[in-house]
């Protein structure tokens, strides 16, 4: 554990900085982006962007036990605990290559939309929804013995990520380009709904238990909140400059946000929609991933080559002494805002 500053914002809780050491830290392939856990199995799947594929690890050894050849430049991965199929967005050849996760191999590849960016799944109806960043679509995916695309639909301008809640058969697609949350019934694949969030919407993550949606908003540094019973933010949390990647640990009622701006993580307290605690990660982190059983965050550091292994069970006891720190640092507003990230940095896919 390092050094622990707790920082106070005029009027507003106070919040840990905490500059810790990883777990540990697994070599993987060239420009890891995304990850998906298959809490199941104990395995994590990593795309490498820019070495064409898709690493799987054992979480418990942590360890590397498979390299699975993919499309080109795969940027995104779900996983369907239930088929054993793993679903990999390949932005650069426009497909979706599928994953039997048993046997680590490949067993189709699906044609997709221009630059396919975001993949979810909806684990009661086996399908995948596909973010096209370039075309503007979500492309649905049947992962029948015979995986094939079923529908296209429009959606708003450039898509780059989707969450899905099976309770209420919805998805949730953040349009990069349009500030905004495309709301999908999923049975009659239509767009119900549009949100408006902050600028840049790129990451989302649904906790269908809590009826809430949370978008990672890179422009605005911030956190959209969305009641998903009535199709409406109900909360901006303001994070570090540049979030890009949000997952959620349904068991601890905790997010987590990858901030490149900072090389951190931060920590969000779901019930109380504030950030608790930052965690100094890589350089550039993009995404990460939470397994609840092992109390472990993946996050992905994109220009080293490597994930990092959080132990996100120390959450609690990082708040504890958050609040127990007689030093409290007043933010000053006078400093200088973070410098703005350059278009290439701004996200591992667009």
């Amino acid at each position: 554990m390092g050094l622990l500053i707790s920082l106070s914002l005029s009027g507003a809780a106070t919040m840990a900085m905490v500059a810790t050491t990883p777990v540990a830290t697994i070599a993987v392939g060239v420009g890891p982006v995304d990850v998906a856990v298959n809490a199941a199995t104990h395995h994590a799947y990593v795309t490498n962007a820019y070495s064409d594929t898709v690493s799987v690890i054992d979480t418990r050894r942590i360890v590397v036990v498979a390299t699975i050849g993919v499309g080109s430049g795969p940027v995104a991965v779900a996983v369907d605990p239930a088929t054993h199929r793993a679903y990999v967005a390949n932005q650069a050849s426009a497909s979706v290559s599928v994953l039997d996760t048993c046997r680590n191999a490949i067993i189709a590849t699906i044609p997709a939309g221009a630059r396919p960016t975001g993949v979810a799944v909806d684990p009661t109806t086996h399908r995948a929804y596909v973010a096209n960043t370039g075309s503007n679509s979500v492309s649905v995916l049947d992962s029948g013995r015979s995986p094939r695309a079923l529908a296209t639909i429009t959606v708003g301008r450039s898509p780059a990520a989707v969450g899905v809640n099976p309770a209420i058969h919805r998805a949730y697609v953040a349009n990069y380009d349009s500030n905004s949350i495309s709301v999908l019934d999923i049975r009659s694949n239509a767009v119900v709904a549009t949100i408006g969030v902050g600028a840049e919407p790129v990451s989302v993550a649904v906790d269908p238990t809590d009826h809430r949606a949370y978008v990672a908003n890179f422009d605005s540094a911030s956190v959209s909140v969305i009641d998903t019973d009535r199709n409406a933010v109900v909360a901006t949390i303001r994070v570090g400059s540049g979030p890009d990647s949000i997952a959620v640990n349904l068991a601890t009622h905790r997010a987590y946000a990858t901030i490149q701006g900072a090389n951190s993580l931060s920590v969000i307290d779901t019930n109380r929609n504030a950030v608790v605690a930052a965690i100094t990660v890589g350089t550039e982190p993009d995404g990460v991933a939470v397994e609840p059983a092992l109390h472990h965050a993946y996050v992905m550091d994109t220009p080293s080559g490597a994930v990092s292994v959080i132990d996100t069970g120390r959450d609690a006891d990082l708040y504890n002494r958050r609040r127990a720190h007689r030093h409290e640092y007043r933010h000053d507003h006078t400093a200088a805002p973070p410098a703005r990230l350059s278009p290439a940095a701004k996200t591992r896919r667009l």
